[in-house]
């Protein structure tokens, strides 16, 4: 009993859970010789902690008296002879401890002690608050290790490439665990862990020290939760779950709410996913060695009743906490139907797969692409995981492919809803209540979804199709970066959507398909063929400007545009012919002309920013002489938002050296510059359109600085102006070469 009760000095809610992970992370991560073994051992000592998971040692009557009498009778601690006696003090904290995170007697000791050797790292603190830092670490260890073990498996998605032996070994674990209930803790964990409710605990029993400590424990518990979650996640990309564990999850998922600008945390995020992949059947056409083992594995495919449970749960028309977080689960099952409806096993299954339209339809009902982009893509975790952008995509482009009567039934009701609008405007009335904006959230939601490329997957060109000679080695056809012959069905549609949304283009629809086209030319391939669609649109260009039936979306359209702007501001008087830009007096433009001109500037900005071919053919083109047009438009009174697009423009020319050199000679002569640093300081606007103006300035010197080398005399007015010097008057033009104190002139 003496060896029973003995205190680990390292705390068994720490220090065997550092040693767990440490041997994880060095076997699967860092891959370290011989850590296989080492592995295993760890993973048959620790299997109660992963299948308890989370729940801490339970009191005892036993234990507190053990506790209480180590002041006078002491106490065994483990590897020390004899027994060492204890303060009054240290047990008093032991059971504030004990009851605070409701953990046996012994091991709140354990852990204040294990503080105690750990304070020489974290001064300032003592030993209690190190033991709460400590508490939550042993939490996080097992979590990582949890989430680890589960991405090493063997599955339908990704591979770490590890010996055979040693997935073998995770997968047979792991999977030991998932049918101990894996699923259903992690759930109840996620909801159970709040940082707050833990922050409130910690107050009233002063577990919690300075800003720093807050933060690290903060840190800590939050990583916690997102571990499990993220276990939870790469699990379902490997392996299906069960008919009960998606239920489970589509339960929690229900009662999900938002953050306060309407996007979801990264945990609930990760649990999102976790299902989308679970509904996911696009790996069946990938055709890999192990499909048929895969297929076997998959009860969307082999239990009928897997799939008469998710469907009823998903055509239930009780609403969610969050109706657009509904639609898209209803959306990736409704695209998953329309798969199996396709394959062999489908046949069995169709008293389901008929409902495929009906739950796409509530899907749009529910604004499913609104949520997407507000609410999924708004969580700042999205960017960063791979598989996340991966599925997004998958569903984005599986719902434009394999639902085309769909998409072409959104085109038909904006087509409607834009007569609407026009007729509302011409009788001054109000607009309709009908009106929907599908397809307008679906165009936003690509050119933003595909606007962000953090791993250079560059998954827009599947919406391009190559129209070259296949002869052109550089500009072969392509399918997500792989050379072919001829491009797959899929890749057509998409190729045909990009062009037919740009036909008859309603006024309503125009700076949302441009910032789609933004988002899908963000790449060096996607921006030659974006720059490649607007120069063929152009070539048939017959200067019919933009009216409510449509408008050709091409280069000539917009330079046009451009240049009648640049026109009218110089003449002081508005110009009839200026239909896409028409403008008041005063030189004013309504706000939907001006984010029309800034969402074509941003997409200009892309292209030339990726393709050098597309910054020389349009600043060389003797017509439209953009360069010419941005800089004399800079002179002019311009809204800031609309001065900054144009300054960043120019930034993306200057890439070129040929074009840099120039442009840096243009800027020192107009002093277009400084002009536009004053104008803005000048002017009474909003302080972030102000701002916006100065990041531009910089990035135009910035790109020219590291592009094209000026002389140093050059900077001397920049540098002057950026301190807040005053300038003596100076006649446009260069400036002979002088020390930099006798150019200044007296102040």
């Amino acid at each position: 009993m003496a060896a029973q009760m003995a205190v680990n000095s390292g705390a068994s809610l720490w220090g065997p859970l550092k040693e767990l992970w440490e041997t994880v992370d060095g076997a699967v991560l860092r891959r370290q010789p011989e850590s296989v073994h080492l592995l295993d051992l760890q993973l048959k000592k620790h299997k109660p902690h992963f299948l308890s998971l989370f729940k801490n040692p339970p009191k005892s009557a036993e234990q507190r008296e053990k506790v209480r009498k180590a002041s006078t009778e002491g106490i065994a601690i483990q590897g020390q002879q004899g027994s060492r006696l204890l303060p009054e003090q240290l047990l008093s904290e032991a059971f504030i401890l004990s009851d605070l995170f409701d953990i046996g007697e012994l091991s709140a000791l354990e852990l204040l002690l294990a503080g105690e050797q750990q304070q020489p790292h974290f001064p300032g603190l003592t030993r209690g608050l190190v033991a709460v830092l400590l508490y939550w670490d042993g939490k996080l260890c097992v979590a990582n290790s949890l989430r680890t073990l589960i991405q090493s498996r063997h599955g339908k998605t990704f591979t770490l490439d590890l010996s055979g032996e040693l997935v073998a070994l995770t997968t047979r674990f792991t999977d030991e665990l998932m049918n101990q209930g894996l699923t259903k803790r992690v759930l109840a964990l996620v909801s159970e862990i709040n940082v707050a409710r833990e922050f409130e605990r910690l107050q009233k029993e002063r577990g919690l020290g300075n800003e720093k400590h807050r933060k690290e424990v903060s840190d800590l518990i939050k990583e916690s939760r997102q571990a499990l979650a993220d276990s939870l996640f790469s699990w379902t990309c490997q392996s299906p779950l069960s008919k009960d564990d998606t239920l489970a999850l589509i339960g929690h998922l229900e009662t999900v709410s938002a953050q306060a600008d309407g996007s979801l945390d990264s945990v609930n995020l990760a649990l999102v996913m976790a299902l989308l992949y679970c509904l996911d059947v696009s790996f069946v056409e990938q055709g890999t060695e192990d499909r048929e083992d895969l297929i076997q594995a998959l009860p969307l495919l082999t239990e009928r009743q897997y799939v008469s449970a998710v469907h009823s749960r998903l055509m239930d028309g009780q609403p969610w906490k969050l109706p657009g977080l509904q639609a898209v689960c209803r959306l990736a099952w409704a695209l998953s139907l329309r798969v199996l409806s396709q394959l062999p096993q489908g046949g069995a299954l169709v008293e389901f797969t008929e409902a495929d339209e009906a739950l796409a339809d509530q899907a749009l009902l529910g604004d499913v692409f609104l949520f997407m982009r507000e609410g999924i893509l708004g969580c700042e975790g999205c960017a960063q995981e791979e598989f996340y952008i991966r599925r997004l995509h998958s569903l984005i482009t599986d719902f434009l492919a394999l639902m085309p009567m769909k998409v072409k039934q959104l085109r038909n009701r904006a087509d409607e809803d834009a007569r609407l609008v026009h007729m509302s405007l011409q009788m001054e009335s109000e607009l309709p209540s009908s009106l929907r904006k599908d397809l307008d959230h679906l165009m936003n939601l690509i050119g933003e979804f595909y606007s962000k490329d953090p791993f250079g997957l560059e998954l827009g060109l599947e919406f391009w199709c190559p129209t070259e000679s296949l002869q052109h080695t550089s500009l072969q056809g392509s399918y997500l970066g792989m050379a072919l012959q001829r491009p797959p069905h899929k890749q057509v549609v998409l190729s045909k959507f990009v062009r037919q949304m740009g036909d008859l283009l309603p006024s309503t629809l125009y700076i949302s398909y441009l910032r789609m086209l933004k988002g899908l030319a963000n790449g060096p391939q996607c921006s030659h063929y974006a720059f490649s669609l607007l120069k063929t649109n152009g070539a048939t260009h017959s200067d019919n400007l933009q009216g409510v039936s449509g408008s050709p979306v091409s280069w000539e359209h917009f330079f046009h545009s451009l240049m009648l702007y640049h026109e009218n501001l110089r003449r002081d008087f508005p110009n009839p012919d200026a239909a896409q830009f028409r403008h008041p007096s005063l030189r004013g433009i309504t706000q939907r002309e001006l984010e029309g001109l800034t969402s074509f500037l941003q997409l200009l900005t892309t292209i030339i920013t990726w393709s050098e071919n597309a910054r020389l053919a349009l600043c060389e083109h003797p017509q439209w002489t953009p360069v010419v047009v941005m800089l004399g438009l800079l002179q002019c009174s311009v809204p800031p938002v609309l001065k900054a697009e144009v300054l960043r423009c120019l930034a993306a020319f200057g890439k070129s050296p040929e074009i840099a050199a120039s442009l840096w000679q243009s800027l020192e002569y107009t002093q277009v510059i400084l002009q536009t640093v004053d104008r803005t300081g000048q002017a009474a606007g909003i302080e972030t359109e102000k701002v916006g103006v100065a990041d531009a300035v910089l990035e135009v010197f910035h790109k020219l600085l590291r592009d094209y080398e000026p002389q140093p005399s050059d900077f001397v007015q920049e540098i002057v102006e950026l301190q807040g010097e005053q300038l003596r008057p100076q006649a446009p033009g260069p400036q002979p070469h002088v020390p930099p104190v006798e150019r200044l002139g007296p102040r």
